[in-house]
């Protein structure tokens, strides 16, 4: 097997903010640890608020564009969609200007 120094770059992008997405972020950047360079492209406030998870092992991209005001997981809002919509092209951009390797999308919410 051919070993390189040259670890991936992968984004990461958030989801939909009040959904399942930013705990599927977190989990799955716990279990790619240290196999990539991981970073997560979405709303760190977000981010903060999933309990018994902390970003340690990954760079974060904070968007900051959730209103913190009235914030509730499980609500469908066409906010929390235009914010995932955010994500996705700031992770594409990223992805074009070579700033990242691949991209994995977390859950979105259709009705959003």
């Amino acid at each position: 097997m051919i070993k390189s120094k040259y670890k991936v770059k992968i984004g990461i992008t958030m989801g939909d903010p009040s959904g399942i997405g930013p705990a599927v972020t977190l989990k799955s950047v716990e279990r790619l640890k240290g196999v990539a360079e991981l970073v997560i492209i979405g709303d760190a406030w977000v981010l903060s608020k999933i309990r018994g998870h902390k970003v340690t092992s990954a760079s974060i991209i904070d968007l900051a564009n959730v209103a913190r005001k009235n914030f509730v997981f499980g609500k469908v809002s066409a906010e929390y969609g235009r914010a995932s919509l955010d994500y996705l092209g700031r992770a594409l951009q990223m992805l074009k200007e070579k700033k990242i390797d691949c991209l994995v999308t977390s859950p979105v919410s259709k009705e959003a």
